[in-house]
């Protein structure tokens, strides 16, 4: 039995989706443990996959959850926090607990070929959850989730999700730093982390690296923004407390959540120190077809509408 949580997110709701559509595993061999199963993708429900109510933030909720399970797919807590490491630590203790002899456990594509040696906040919590896990004497994967192509918009500075038809005005990016980034779908990611699931005994004790088919900097996708939209976009590259004294007197996100953009800040040091150039060619083994990168999904993410 494999136990899966994350499910209702970007990544872990095209994961369930590919092992449902592709038929990779039985629906009678897995098991979704949710925070807020009125979330879970009625697909799931539909394929009888069992559904237990387990909160990263309740430990004793995610015991229950993951009773009987061989393996667990723990998708990382959803906040760049440092502090959500805890929260993986209470989830890996509670599925050995449970008799889990497995954990798959989804990192991120910063700190370079490795991923154990960054400079970015947003790194740490994986870092420390990784440093945790391969302690423990469980079996483990890991998987290196590529940045989002879809993301775009949060890294070039807080910039509006899409573009409006008849907008004629300069767009300006307003970042600390710059540097190589080796993007890649959604879709992709979902569809390659879930024929790691199906084959997770063939990984074991691996750390996997899933990116797209190339490195682009924050700059050069102003240019294909500025393709697509046929709009001036200008790049502004200040540093770090600089960009974080301007989104902040603009309000690029509510002031409760200044907190975000201070983070966000130390993600463009990472980048622009290499941390997100690599560029692995497994996933492409994985899905037997080339990943997309942020050119080739460029009309869908930035076509005016």
């Amino acid at each position: 039995m494999l136990v899966l949580t994350g499910t209702s997110g970007n990544l872990g709701s095209r994961v369930l989706d590919t092992l449902l559509r592709q038929k990779l595993i039985p629906p009678s061999q897995l098991i979704i443990s949710t925070s807020n199963p009125s979330k879970v993708p009625p697909a799931a429900k539909e394929a009888g996959i069992e559904i237990r109510e387990g909160d990263f933030t309740s430990p004793d909720s995610l015991s229950s959850s993951f009773k009987g399970a061989d393996a667990l797919f723990l998708v990382s807590y959803p906040s760049p926090s440092v502090d959500r490491w805890l929260h993986h630590k209470a989830a890996i203790d509670t599925a050995k607990a449970a008799g889990v002899k497995t954990i798959i456990y989804s990192s991120l594509m910063f700190g370079g070929k490795t991923g154990m040696d960054s400079i970015a906040g947003v790194q740490q919590a994986h870092i420390k959850t990784i440093e945790y896990l391969t302690k423990t004497g469980l079996q483990y994967v890991i998987v290196r989730e590529g940045i989002y192509a879809e993301s775009w918009w949060l890294y070039a500075g807080f910039q509006p999700q899409t573009f409006k038809k008849g907008d004629t005005s300069e767009i300006t990016f307003v970042i600390p730093n710059d540097g190589p980034v080796s993007w890649v779908t959604w879709d992709d990611l979902g569809e390659a982390t879930a024929k790691i699931l199906q084959n997770y005994e063939g990984y074991l004790g691996q750390t996997l690296n899933l990116t797209g088919p190339r490195a682009t900097s924050i700059s050069d996708v102003a240019k294909i923004v500025e393709k697509c939209t046929g709009r001036k976009v200008k790049v502004n590259i200040v540093g770090r407390q600089e960009a974080e004294r301007y989104h902040k007197e603009n309000k690029s996100v509510p002031e409760s959540g200044f907190w975000v953009i201070e983070s966000w800040a130390g993600w463009h040091d990472g980048i622009a120190n290499g941390e997100t150039a690599t560029v692995d060619p497994l996933i492409e083994d994985i899905l037997g077809r080339a990943p997309r990168g942020i050119e080739e999904v460029a009309d869908s993410l930035f076509t005016p509408r």
